[in-house]
């Protein structure tokens, strides 16, 4: 099962040979709990609740804690015991109280209204001792990294912990409860869940409300407005209803994906997300928290890795990525189209060229077969958060879950890019304080594209059984100038153009490609750039 802490909390105050309690099954006797209610009150309910049983000194210590999310200060109380059924039964009484539910779980946890929720982390402690890893760690920094400059500066900037707790941090996610990547799967997955449940409430409501405004003026007489009167007052009241049970639907699954997801929004009342840009925020905080899931399942099997000569930190990652990268030279071809890419397809952003890498991933071939049987292959940028990188590059771009919402993508469940920098790189959400961002230019085989000037919720057996498509071009007002494209030696079309004003009613500013297959995918460079005055898309 999956544990809910790994170390002895420090406001115990137990000694530094202290132990989570573990039972004979292996279990450590320690949970971490959340609730959040945003109709309680003026401020909401947003509060946590910890306990430990934790061995010290042979003594047998049951440690609380709990408070609103956030609070530096939280009450706490430990309590000691002579014997350890004593302490087992203080514990157990504590959780389910609490949570509804009998510890250990031997079941899945059950959610209960009205009691707090599991927090799910994932056991990612690598067995041996501390003395034996710092050693390591100490050995492994004496030796000298045989990485190019340019690919280390890269691999340190997207593997840098501090940069993840600034992102996460700016998402209201509450870090103090759980530690980086240490969310399990299963809690992820059951984010999305809720999500879906979000999704199809808002596109409910959407309808009623639609419905319920008048469609036309009516031009009966009296007699006849008087009957459309009276018969209009049953359904607009049945309408009324509706939307008001939905709005607490709504409010009720937000603190249901809150309770689940620890955000810390201090002594604020926690907003219902009850609007599609609120749920695609919780989305990409859903794919950084997948991706810190990987990466720190990846730092957890290249700590296991003792064995063999030293390595420095920095390659040992580099490593862990699974991905071959070669800084490309400044005066090359490649390099110059790049360059001329950038230039002409930034609009307007005041930035500078940090690093190109050409990159190839060894996973991606097998994906020859796919990119062979289709033409049309073009260069298209993607961006993303510097976070989400160490599970993109070591996995692939992966394609949203069953479990996630469909009509939280604009064009359905698929891989997203553009042939505009400028659109690519408001994904990246760069500040002032973090600008530099990471962009990909991946080859796109995409085939003979379904062009559409708005949104629709597709997938690659609507697009190909019913459109004849093998991917989807979403239309947008402004687009690079075809006769200024260029074209690498394989035959990989280059957008290099100057963006330009298209003719048209389209509903996008950029132009998007979608394709609903990773096997029509390759990445082939990575980008690194100093943006100045690039916000987050969302």
């Amino acid at each position: 099962m999956a544990s809910t802490a790994t170390i002895v909390d420090l406001q115990s105050c137990c000694s530094a040979n202290a132990e989570l309690y573990r039972d004979g099954d292996g279990v450590r006797w320690s949970f971490m709990l959340n609730l959040t209610d945003i109709s309680y009150g003026t401020y909401g309910n947003n509060k946590f609740y910890m306990g430990q049983l934790i061995v010290d000194r042979g003594r047998f210590v049951v440690f609380r804690k709990w408070g609103r999310v956030g609070a530096k200060t939280p009450q706490s109380k430990t309590e000691f015991y002579s014997s350890v059924e004593e302490a087992e039964r203080a514990f157990q009484k504590v959780f389910q109280s609490k949570s509804g539910n009998k510890w250990p779980l031997t079941e899945p946890f059950v959610r209960k209204k009205g009691k707090y929720f599991l927090v799910e982390l994932d056991d990612g402690e690598p067995e041996g001792s501390s003395a034996d890893a710092e050693a390591k760690v100490e050995e492994k920094h004496a030796v000298a990294s045989k990485l190019p400059l340019e690919v280390q500066s890269i691999v340190q900037l997207i593997c840098d912990p501090e940069v993840v707790t600034r992102e996460m941090a700016s998402l209201n996610v509450d870090l103090k409860r759980f530690p980086l990547g240490k969310l399990s799967k299963a809690q992820i997955s059951q984010g999305y869940e809720i999500l879906q449940r979000l999704s199809a409430a808002l596109e409910e409501m959407e309808q009623l409300a639609t419905a319920s405004a008048p469609a036309t003026k009516a031009k009966a007489g009296a007699k006849s407005r008087r009957k459309a009167k009276a018969k209009a007052k049953g359904p607009t009241a049945a309408t009324t209803k509706s939307l008001s049970a939905l709005q607490a639907a709504i409010k009720s699954l937000s603190s249901e994906f809150y309770s689940l997801i620890p955000h810390d929004f201090g002594r604020s009342l926690p907003p219902a997300i009850d609007t599609m840009a609120d749920l695609k925020l919780k989305l990409e905080l859903l794919e950084v928290l997948s991706n810190l899931e990987i990466s720190q399942m990846l730092q957890k099997q290249e700590a296991e890795k003792r064995s063999g000569p030293a390595i420095h930190p920095l390659d040992m990652h580099y490593n862990m990525l699974n991905t071959n990268m070669e800084p490309l030279k400044k005066r090359g071809k490649e390099y110059k189209i790049i360059e001329r890419f950038i230039q002409k397809t930034h609009g307007g952003s005041k930035l500078s060229i940090n690093t190109i890498l050409k990159i190839a991933r060894p996973d991606e071939d097998t994906h020859k077969d796919v990119l062979g049987s289709l033409d049309n292959h073009m260069l298209l940028w993607h961006g993303s958060r510097l976070s989400n990188f160490v599970g993109i590059l070591s996995q692939g771009l992966r394609i949203a879950p069953p479990e996630a919402p469909k009509n939280g993508y604009q064009f359905g469940k698929g891989l997203y890019f553009a042939d505009a920098l400028v659109k690519s790189a408001n994904y990246c959400c760069t500040t002032s304080r973090s600008p530099t961002a990471v962009l990909l230019l991946a080859d796109v085989a995409l085939g003979t594209p379904f062009k559409t000037p708005n949104g629709e919720f597709l997938d690659y057996k609507t697009v190909k059984e019913q459109r004849g498509c093998d991917s989807t071009h979403g239309l947008g007002r402004m687009a690079p100038a075809e006769n200024e494209f260029e074209t690498l030696p394989d035959g990989v079309v280059v957008p290099a153009g100057t963006l330009k004003a298209v003719d048209g009613n389209q509903y996008l500013m950029y132009n998007e490609f979608i394709v609903y297959r990773r096997e029509q995918v390759q990445l082939r460079y990575l980008v690194t750039l100093d943006f100045q005055n690039v916000a987050c898309a969302w």
